[in-house]
């Protein structure tokens, strides 16, 4: 046994203090009688009417003492133990977002909850209660926790995901659990609808019956002035006519009604009058529970980038011309000499037949340099003049970086007089010209971490600049130098987004759409942002002083619109073992009822002896 509240037995000091008392209190009255034969008389009548006389003040004085042991048990907290009375609890809970579903006033989760919490009232106190969370990933929410109100509190605490899972990982999770402990009793609180079962118990939330409706793989055209999407849509559990609203940069929605088989994706079409969009919405008319599912949002991939450029030549004309007609940007040309000068970052810097004394914060391009450059990612082995002139070889590699670098650029022969030789050169640079195996054109990160581009031969001595693959190459060069923070703006929830990290980018961070803040690092030329959750994603950056957001949308995950199928069996696999451990029986109930029974039979007591002196 013991004592919650040890101090509460201070309360046995009451037992010798009514001890004292009761010596101290004198025992006999005098009373004043007419004669004695009727005193002798009323004595002989009290003697047959009272056999209990002599031990009433006896009887009185127990009852006092264990009214005042009880009183002292109540103020302590008495808790016993109960041999193997116990057990050990594990709750496996379903989180993925299907669990976020309404059934009635409360979803799935809700109630989930509610009956997790049920079997933990129902327990012996003294259980031990642990809970694992399974969504996009498997979290042991709390182990071992032997007090009902913790557990209850904990499991009141948690939170639906809008995370999807496989079965499988469900089922596994359960069988770790198992194999941990197998005398562990498992329940397993879920909407998969798992009908069959052995060795665990399941909690089934799930309702197949409830209205449910989802639009899915949006897809979209835009041509001609019209803006054409085609995605799917399905009604779960009924056929239905499902209402389908678009709208284009926020303005009134246009209805559609398609009639939909139940169970079936049924594939769909909207057209509207459009040149240009920021976004367009499709979303559902129709009510259910689940409203993840019921719209989409895509977002036009249209250049929110920042260009500033710094060109540093005598005969800047090419490059300027060039980035005019390919991009809007803030070009800067200067001299070598006002170079040297200048303070102010770019996010470019094109070094046109001069050689800088070390790499600046940014992309650069290095046009016929002629100087080695410390952490440029090669050496100079001097230039090399070439007699009548010849050809340079396009790289035939099918490496990802070449073919992406060399992207619609055709086979125009490429003429040079003299060029630079190279060596030492980076393992990570993509060669995409060569010239008797001497590398003449590549690209690749240098020992700053940034990127930079390399032409061995000087653009004014060569007719490549007049070609018309002069100019797709320098576009893909820019592409390549200013990439774009995100390559595309749909994702499904639980997939990770890919952020490209711009040169000179600050202040780089996400906005998820539940508000929170998502800081992300820009060491690396990319990192990877994990989408947990349905909604827009507002990617936003410093470029140049400059502010920019970008901005993707997380669907929700297809697999989690139906959760619920028929006739699911779970088989935990393994021998139960049946070990309890030490229960807990707190009497407080019973020594309530104890204080009350010595009260009234001390009160009866008290007032027979008061009848019996009148």
């Amino acid at each position: 046994m013991k004592f919650l509240f040890p101090m509460g037995l201070l309360a046995l000091i009451g037992i010798p203090i009514i001890i004292i008392i009761y010596i101290l209190q004198s025992k006999y009255s005098e009373q004043t009688v007419n004669s004695t034969y009727i005193w002798k008389l009323s004595d002989k009548f009290m003697k047959k009417r009272n056999p209990l006389s002599g031990i009433t003040g006896l009887i009185s004085l127990i009852l006092q003492l264990l009214t005042v042991a009880v009183i002292a048990l109540l103020l302590s907290r008495p808790i016993f133990t109960l041999p193997g009375a116990a057990k050990e609890y594990c709750f496996v809970l379903d989180s993925t977002s299907s669990m976020s579903m309404y059934e009635g006033k409360e979803t799935r989760f809700d109630k989930a909850k509610s009956e997790i919490i049920k079997v933990i009232n129902r327990s012996r106190d003294g259980s031990s209660f642990s809970l694992v969370s399974v969504s996009g990933e498997v979290i042991r929410e709390f182990d071992l926790v032997n007090d009902k109100k913790t557990a209850i509190e904990l499991v009141e605490k948690l939170q639906v995901s809008q995370s999807s899972t496989l079965d499988e990982e469900l089922v596994k999770t359960a069988q770790d659990v198992f194999d941990q402990n197998t005398s562990t009793i498992i329940y397993l609180a879920t909407d998969k609808g798992y009908t069959k079962h052995d060795n665990i118990e399941v909690i089934d939330v799930g309702s197949p019956g409830n209205d449910n409706y989802g639009i899915f793989d949006v897809k979209y055209n835009l041509l001609g002035g019209e803006l054409s999407v085609d995605a799917q849509v399905a009604s779960y559990n009924k056929d239905a006519e499902v209402v389908v609203k678009l709208s284009i940069d926020g303005a009134e929605a246009t209805e559609f009604k398609f009639e939909v088989k139940a169970g079936e994706k049924t594939p769909i079409n909207l057209k509207a009058p459009c040149t240009y969009f920021e976004q367009f919405k499709v979303e559902l008319g129709n009510n259910d529970g689940y409203m993840l599912d019921n719209s989409v949002i895509t977002y036009n991939m249209k250049s929110d980038k920042t260009y500033s450029i710094l060109i540093v030549s005598d005969e800047g004309f090419f490059f300027e011309a060039v980035i005019d007609a390919l991009v809007d940007s803030r070009v800067e040309t200067v001299t070598f000499a006002e170079y040297e000068k200048m303070t102010e970052t770019y996010g470019l810097y094109i070094f046109d037949s001069c050689t800088p004394k070390s790499l600046p914060d940014g992309a650069v391009w290095l046009i016929n340099a002629d100087e080695s450059i410390p952490n440029s990612g090669f050496g100079v082995r001097g230039r090399i003049e070439v007699p009548g002139g010849d050809v340079i070889s396009k790289s035939s590699s099918s490496a990802t970086n070449v073919r992406h670098l060399l992207r619609g650029v055709g086979n125009s022969e490429i003429y040079l007089t003299k060029y630079v030789k190279y060596s030492g050169m980076y393992l990570n640079f993509h060669t995409l010209y060569t010239y008797e195996s001497n590398p003449i054109i590549f690209a690749g990160a240098n020992g700053l971490g940034h990127r930079q581009v390399v032409c061995g031969f000087d653009l004014h001595t060569s007719d490549f600049a007049l070609t018309t693959d002069f100019v797709i190459l320098m576009r893909n060069f820019l592409e390549y130098s200013f990439p774009n923070v995100i390559e595309r703006t749909g994702y499904t929830v639980g997939e990770d987004a890919i952020v490209n990290i711009v040169a000179n980018a600050e202040n780089l961070k996400a906005l998820s759409p539940s508000g929170r803040d998502i800081y992300i690092d820009t060491d690396g030329a990319s990192a990877l942002l994990a989408l947990d959750e349905v909604g827009t994603y507002t990617i936003s950056m410093s470029l140049g002083g400059v502010d920019t957001n970008y901005r993707i949308y997380s669907c929700a995950d297809p697999t989690e619109s139906e959760p619920v199928f028929e006739d699911g069996e779970l088989t935990i696999s393994g021998e139960r073992t049946y070990s309890n451990i030490d229960g807990e029986y707190d009497p407080m109930t019973l020594l309530f009822i104890c204080l009350a029974i010595l009260f009234f039979a001390d009160w009866g007591v008290y007032c027979y002896e008061k009848y019996q002196l009148r």
